[in-house]
């Protein structure tokens, strides 16, 4: 044992005993210190135990030497008790040859082995017969029985172990150097150690040949090549560089590995000789026919790889070296690989097919390329170079490609059909192309050129082409089957109306044919007449002997009514052709007149000896009482004929001159006797009185209708005297005749109009009959009232049954309207019915009260409905509160809607806020939140009108809102000053509301329909909604609902 070890042992004491396991080599870098098991006896070796000493029975063996691996040594149950006993198994007995690695062959035996192969020759160490095992002090000795001494060095006891024991005699355990070798000897027994071993304290696996000595460098070992570590013998795996330059693999159980092995975490393919085991690199091809390729570090390659300057892919699975046409994901290209596996580059033939492989990179080009100056496009999907039509999704377009694959332009003949390329982009063109000769052909969606009659577009429109040239033809065109028909600059068949060198044609919107005669225009819903030539015609046009008239500018035939050169003409509505004659016109409900040359005629005209009268506005034929323009007052009979002499109409009698025609009016004599006929309408009178204006004379008519003359006359049942002239004879005054009240003045006239009789009574008598006249009457714009029975005007007030009204007539016996004042009060009349106002009356912002007795203005104090108000001398209520109208709704905002009179509802705002903020946002908000009350009181007492007082408010649901003239909120506060102000103006507004709208003081009184203040929530309990308030509110503050209630009905 060298001195540093000695040294260590010495200094480290009995309890901390170490063995250098690793310093037998002189190459080594660093040494191991490990600890012995201190449940072993060697725990108990002394710092007098010395350097192990060779015996006899050392030997050494080669590096080289295949050896058997020798079984564990076994212990009998004889020798419990001896050194041999154990409490555990060793665990330096574990072998770590576990395969652990993927291999297609594991071991193949090698026909020419590069290192040399011995065979271990039997080891044999004494075994004394004279000896017995002795444990003293903690160690065990073997002694001579014969000599008592102990034996040292190599021994074989009777149990079949081979044990070690120093100079000392002491029993040797764990790893011991003895003779520049390293040996292992059992923890517990002290066995020596044989074969593969797992040393824990420097976790590596050794191997120790029969004679027990550690091997190193290649060792066969039961027909598997091992390494192991020169320096430390530890067990080698994985990749590792031998001498004679090979570079081999040991698998985790360290044999040596061949052919194809998979290997590391990533499973890496590798190849190794068959026969050496020499990692293989560069191209190989295996059993299975793939071609393959090592890189120098023996890994299989896979995917691209860049091999002497050439591309070249291999299987991303297992490596096969492609060949063919291949995708490479990582650059998204295809490219193409020859039978060699080489990448290749530009134009490359592969059966049959042409392609074109990027300098570069290889890729196949796909899509469009332009190589040198011409365009070539290879298929998007293989990349085939495409010849013939091809279409390009990209750009769009459709192009074609000659055998040789460039693209072509310009005109080109192509399979016997005319075809056109875009001489920039080379884009089959279709539809119609002005050619360089100057020619406008067209080709169709297949981008062949047309000819003759074509139907083309979306609207299947027909256009004509040379049958030779393709050429487009314009102008007028007769079509072989005798269709004149005519094709517009852009060669398009016209259809309908067009206008031609100034003059308008119709084609027939089927087939395009030009048409003559007369041609119905629906897009204008008009007639039109087209001559021979197929020109449209204008103005007088004479056809098939009847006439019409073409209007200027439209050619439309005139149909109805139509003045011309300001005479009135007539067509018919179905054929346009003028009227003559008699002529119902039915949009005007009129019958006319056409003379011969078809103009309307007016006033009197006589036809086929009969006169009509034409209205000289409208020309409509007159029937009935006519006046004409020399006074005469004449009839016409249902067909429009004058009549004559008598004629009894709507069962009246009238006479009419026999050679004027003229109506007899007033005294007239007929065949020696005199007739009465009545001024204005002509009627024969008879039995009656009637009042000749002329004369302001009254006269009577007997039965027949005769006016009486020269006699006495019983006249409902009293005699009367008829002078010659046959006026009624009466003393002058007022004289009631035939139950009617007349006034005569002196020569028998009688009077009309006002007249003030000397009773004083103000009596009017009608102009047309001299009648006195009663009641109501309406005189010069003006109404008056007369009694009844006197017939005296009546002034003051006066109460008209009839209308349920009260009115005031002035002294003059007109009726009032408006403000007035009379004996000192001031009354109000409404300005059309003149009916004297009673109530409440609210005039601007300002209220009114009249009376409901006697309808006068209220001043002073007055309690009205239980509630106490005050009016200023000029009228106008005196509030105990202000009104702010910043926020009220302009006229025509909100509901439009008068609230009946049933309620007046009390809120209150329901969030944090005062009376403006609410007031504003009502108006604001109107149309987006569809709520506002009439009005908000807050801000220490303020209140601001929103809606109109007894306009329907939005705020408490539709039946509440319908029956509340008036809604209130309240808005909040913390500060119980304010409170108490805002709730002082708040009773007091609803008190001085309901008072003017008549409902009573009560609060929350009855269910629904009972009038009274609501609050809210008796609207949500009887009516509609889920609110509470204002009840939560006012608790703020104790008011409870009673309080409110008292405060509504008493006031504060």
């Amino acid at each position: 044992m060298p001195l540093v070890f000695l040294g260590l042992v010495m200094g480290l004491g009995a309890f901390t005993q170490t063995t250098m396991a690793d310093t037998v080599d002189s190459t080594s870098a660093t040494s191991q210190v490990i600890p012995v098991d201190a449940a072993t006896p060697t725990n108990q070796t002394t710092n007098t135990q010395g350097q192990t000493t060779p015996t006899s029975a050392s030997v050494t063996t080669s590096a080289t030497t295949e050896t058997k691996v020798q079984d564990p040594v076994t212990t009998s149950s004889e020798q419990a008790n001896s050194s041999s006993e154990s409490t555990q198994n060793d665990t330096t007995d574990k072998v770590a040859n576990e395969q652990v690695v993927d291999s297609k062959q594991t071991v193949a035996t090698p026909s020419v082995q590069a290192n040399s192969e011995t065979t271990a020759t039997a080891t044999e160490f004494p075994q004394p017969q004279d000896a017995v095992e002795k444990r003293e002090n903690g160690y065990w000795y073997l002694y001579n029985i014969q000599t008592n001494t102990k034996y040292t060095g190599f021994q074989t006891l009777q149990d079949g172990r081979i044990v070690y024991y120093n100079n000392l005699g002491q029993m040797q355990y764990n790893q011991q150097l003895i003779d520049s070798h390293w040996y292992l000897f059992d923890r517990s027994s002290g066995a020596m150690k044989t074969g593969f071993q797992y040393i824990p304290e420097q976790n590596k696996t050794v191997y120790y040949a029969p004679n027990g000595q550690m091997q190193y460098g290649e060792q066969k070992i039961n027909g598997y090549w091992y390494l192991f570590d020169k320096g430390s013998g530890a067990k080698q795996t994985g990749f590792q560089k031998l001498s004679d330059g090979r570079t081999v693999y040991y698998n985790a159980a360290g044999q040596m590995q061949y052919g194809e092995q998979k290997i590391g975490s990533g499973w890496t393919w590798y190849l190794f000789d068959r026969s050496s085991g020499v990692m293989k690199t560069g191209f190989q091809t295996l059993a299975d026919g793939r071609k393959v390729y090592y890189a120098p570090n023996g890994q299989m390659q896979y995917g691209e790889q860049q091999i002497g300057g050439h591309w070249y892919l291999f299987d991303q699975a297992n490596g096969a070296m492609k060949t063919g046409f291949q995708y490479i994901p990582k650059y998204n290209k295809m490219v193409y690989y020859a039978p060699n596996g080489q990448m290749r580059y530009g134009w490359q033939q592969v059966d049959n097919d042409t392609y074109y492989l990027e300098y570069g990179s290889g890729a196949v080009t796909k899509g469009q390329k332009k190589i040198g100056n011409d365009w070539y496009d290879f298929d998007s999907q293989t990349g085939k170079m495409a010849t013939g039509f091809t279409y390009l999704n990209d750009d769009h377009k459709l192009v074609y490609y000659a055998a040789n694959g460039k693209m072509q332009y310009g005109e080109q003949k192509i399979a016997g059909y005319w075809y056109l390329f875009d001489k920039g982009s080379g884009k089959m063109q279709t539809g119609f192309q002005t050619l360089p000769d100057g020619r406008t052909v067209y080709y169709n969606q297949a981008g062949q050129m047309q000819y003759g009659e074509q139907q083309i577009g979306k609207g299947w429109t027909w256009y004509l082409f040379d049958r030779s040239s393709g050429a487009m033809k314009t102008g007028f065109q007769t079509l072989a089957d005798g269709r004149k028909v005519y094709y517009a600059e852009d060669g398009k068949m016209q259809y309908g109306e067009q206008q031609i060198d100034g003059h308008w044609y119709l084609f027939n919107t089927a087939n395009g044919a030009m048409q003559t005669g007369f041609q119905y225009v629906p897009k204008y819903d008009k007639t039109v007449y087209y001559a021979a030539n197929g020109q449209m015609q204008y103005g007088w046009q004479q056809v098939d002997n009847d006439t019409y008239y073409l209007e200027y500018g439209s050619g439309a035939v005139t149909k109805g009514q139509k003045k011309i050169n300001n005479n009135w003409y007539d067509f018919d509505s179905q054929t346009g052709k003028m009227a003559t004659g008699f002529t119902y016109l039915n949009d005007d409900h009129k019958l006319v007149y056409y003379a011969a040359n078809g103009k309307m005629q007016y006033g009197e005209q006589k036809i086929v000896g009969y006169w009509y009268l034409f209205d000289k506005g409208s020309g409509a034929m007159q029937t009935g009482f006519q006046t004409l323009p020399d006074g005469r007052r004449v009839y016409y009979n249902e067909a429009g004929q004058m009549q004559y002499g008598w004629q009894t109409i709507a069962g009246k009698t009238y006479y009419f001159d026999l050679g004027s025609g003229a109506m007899a009016k007033g005294p007239t004599t007929i065949n020696d006797e005199t007739y009465y006929f009545d001024p204005d309408t002509g009627v024969v009178r008879g039995d009656e009185v009637v009042f000749d204006k002329a004369t302001s004379t009254l006269h009577y008519l007997d039965l027949l209708g005769h006016m009486a003359t020269n006699g006495v006359y019983s006249i409902g049942g009293v005699d009367y005297v008829i002078d010659s002239a046959g006026v009624l004879e009466h003393a002058v005054g007022e004289a009631k005749i035939d139950g009617h009240w007349y006034l005569f003045a002196t020569d028998n006239k009688v009077l009309v109009g006002f007249q003030t009789l000397p009773d004083g009574r103000v009596i009017y008598y009608n102009p047309e009959t001299a009648q006195m006249l009663y009641g109501q009457q309406e005189i010069n714009n003006h109404w008056y009232l007369f009694d009844k029975g006197s017939g005296a005007m009546q002034t003051g007030f006066q109460y008209i049954p009839e209308q349920s009204k009260t009115v005031y007539y002035s002294s003059n016996g007109q009726m009032q309207y408006g403000r007035q004042n009379i004996g000192g009060h001031w009354y109000l009349f409404n300005d059309e019915s003149g009916e004297m106002y009673k109530g409440w009356k609210l005039e601007g912002h300002d209220w009114y009260y009249y009376n409901t007795n006697n309808g006068q203005m209220q001043t002073g104090n007055a309690t009205i409905n239980g509630v106490n108000y005050t009016f200023a001398s000029d009228g106008k209520q005196i509030p105990n509160y202000h009104i702010d109208y910043t926020y009220a709704l302009a006229p025509g905002q909100g509901d439009s809607g008068k609230a009946a009179n049933n309620y007046i509802v009390l809120h209150e705002v329901g969030v944090e806020s005062g009376a403006a903020a609410n007031a504003r946002y009502f108006k604001q908000n109107l149309n987006r939140s569809e709520t506002y009350v009439t009005f908000v009181v807050g801000d220490g007492g303020k209140v601001y009108q929103v809606g109109a007082p007894g306009q329907i408010s939005w705020g408490a649901g539709y039946n509440a809102n319908h029956n509340a003239p008036v809604q209130i909120e309240l808005g909040r506060t913390w500060n119980s000053s304010q409170f108490w102000q805002d709730y002082k103006t708040y009773v007091r507004l609803a008190r001085d509301m309901a008072g003017k709208y008549g409902i009573p003081l009560t609060l929350d009184a009855g269910s629904t329909g009972t009038r009274g203040i609501k609050s809210h929530y008796w609207v949500t309990q009887h009516i509609w909604g889920d609110h509470v308030d204002p009840y939560g509110y006012l608790a703020r503050f104790g008011v409870t609902k009673d309080k409110l209630a008292h405060d509504l009905l008493y006031g504060i």
